[in-house]
């Protein structure tokens, strides 16, 4: 064999496993990782801002279903990737997270060899694991057999600047643990879940992200229309039933989905297929008796009488294809349909003032069925996750509950930079930009139709929303709005403001055919429309 050092060797293994790109925070210790990604031909993703360079590397996991790979020193950049491993680790993106500390000398004093990484991400990862020259071609590979296993997370791989440089020993052992036998208890559990489904009269069928992950959306359809079910999604799994179809209610946990708990508690018997707690926005609690179908084993926010754990297409195989009854599955999502439209008082774009139901409307009408659409976990996301209606997967890109601000516009980023000049819209409030502008520095580089519509409100909605509810005064709920126009001209983004209908068609239509990324600012009514849901 050859002798080839251990960063040509990472970087060959990873071109192999589809991984295009790599993010990764500037220090001089990246810099060999970096030559040999230059050397394999291997993109790289400059940003200071290593939070939301690990966002983006997630983002690659949660638009593409591939793993994402960030690259740190072992400073501060390493802690504030720390904080969006976290919110990976939740969402179950895969991830691998390596951080490059100065070489093993143990007599070189460095500061930074203070920071215990493998402490710091041992809570917010799958494992931490000194990589070295001796173990990189048994350990690289099992790093990305547990990243992409189910359940999917993060793993972190410390490794010393002078490792990199120095040759990958031979394998001398098996990479991959051996997969685990069976489980005694699964027939009985399945058993147990015909006997439910075989009795049951109004079964509501709930598709989470699992399943478009799995690709068993159509399984999940297909069991919906044999039992007379109604559909809903999550709405990190919004996509996954194509919204056309007359069964499918909305999406539970966004914003005026009080029709989909009426309906839930009114029917017998709930199917939940790759759903998972991370993308519960509001809390899961019911008496309904639950079925999980998931791949990543018992989940504490989702009690379920039963848990079957598996590849989901196989387990949906093995449930009965009738139930009690045919129910009258189309009827009642129908009724939740009409409720959700009167919740959220979705009124006609011609209509005074504007509203972000006139400007997700608007974007609709205009986009093609294929457009990606990228929100933030706020209240303009969580009206867009129920009125944008979409029949594809992955074309409405959303964080979960407890998603980092700009964590949209990480995945708006990441679908641009796979769409060859096709369109992406990211729309959300002025918050994420100020927190996330970094990420501006690369929309700016992408040569796609990317308009970033952001709604004006110069308030915090969801602490506003809170403080009402409570009868609070909204103390720190306003704010002064950000100069969006002097934030698109620093980083060279065409800067549009909409301040009524008459100029949101003519504006968002001319974004979509410019072929270069915009902000578009738009001015809309603050005091009505969120107080709906």
């Amino acid at each position: 064999m050859i002798p080839i050092d251990t960063a040509l060797y990472l970087s060959d293994y990873l071109l192999r496993n589809g991984t295009q790109r790599v993010s990764v925070a500037p220090d001089p210790e990246v810099a060999t990782i970096l030559n040999a990604c230059r050397l394999r031909g291997v993109s790289t993703i400059i940003t200071p801002d290593a939070t939301g360079g690990a966002m983006l590397a997630a983002a690659e996991s949660a638009v593409h279903g591939g793993t994402g790979v960030i690259v740190t020193g072992s400073g501060p950049s390493a802690a504030a990737v720390a904080t969006a491993a976290a919110q990976a680790q939740i969402e179950r993106r895969s991830l691998i997270a390596i951080t490059v500390e100065p070489d093993g000398d143990e007599t070189r004093v460095a500061a930074r060899r203070t920071l215990d990484l493998r402490a710091l991400f041992a809570s917010v990862s799958k494992g931490s694991y000194r990589l070295r020259a001796d173990n990189a071609r048994e350990l690289v590979p099992l790093a990305w057999h547990l990243a992409t296993t189910p359940p999917r997370g993060v793993v972190h791989l410390r490794v010393y600047s002078d490792e990199l440089t120095r040759p990958a020993a031979p394998v001398r052992g098996q990479a991959h643990p051996p997969a685990p036998p069976p489980s005694e208890e699964y027939e009985t559990l399945r058993r147990r879940a015909a006997d439910l489904i075989s009795a049951a009269q109004r079964i509501v069928v709930l598709v989470g992200p699992d399943a478009v992950e799995g690709r068993a959306e159509t399984a999940a359809r297909l069991l919906a229309e044999q039992w007379g079910a109604a559909l809903i999604v999550t709405p990190m799994a919004k996509g996954a039933v194509p919204e056309t179809d007359p069964a499918f209610a909305g999406v539970y946990g966004a914003l005026g989905d009080y029709p989909i708990v009426e309906l839930i508690e009114h029917s017998d018997l709930v199917v939940a297929f790759g759903a998972t707690s991370a993308d519960f926005v509001r809390p899961w609690r019911t008496s309904v008796p639950t079925i999980l179908l998931t791949p990543n084993g018992p989940d504490p926010g989702l009690t379920a009488e039963v848990t079957l754990v598996g590849p989901l297409n196989a387990l949906a195989n093995n449930l009965p294809r009738q139930a009690g009854a045919y129910g009258d599955g189309e009827q009642r999502a129908s009724a939740a349909r009409r409720g959700i439209q009167d919740a959220l008082g979705h009124p006609a774009p011609d209509a005074q003032p504007l509203t972000p139901q006139h400007v997700i409307a608007e974007l609709r009408r205009l986009a093609s069925a294929d457009v990606p659409l990228a929100v933030e976990t706020d209240l303009v996301g969580l009206v867009a996750a129920q009125l944008w209606t979409t029949t594809q997967p992955r074309t409405f890109l959303m964080s979960n509950g407890l998603g980092l601000p700009g964590a949209g516009l990480a995945l708006a980023l990441a679908a641009a930079l796979h769409r060859d000049g096709a369109p992406v819209i990211w729309l959300g409030t002025d918050t994420p930009l100020a927190i996330r502008s970094s990420l501006l520095a690369h929309v700016r580089d992408v040569q796609v139709p990317l308009p970033l519509v952001v709604i004006n409100q110069g308030v915090h909605l969801d602490l506003l929303r809170v403080q009402e509810r409570a009868g609070y005064p909204g103390v720190g709920s306003e704010y002064a709005p950000l100069n969006l126009e002097a934030l698109a001209a620093l980083h060279g983004l065409a800067y549009s403001r909409v301040e009524s209908p008459d100029n949101l068609t003519g504006t968002i239509a001319a974004a979509f055919t410019d072929g270069r990324p915009s902000l578009i600012e738009v001015v809309t009514e603050r005091d009505y429309w969120w107080r709906r849901g």
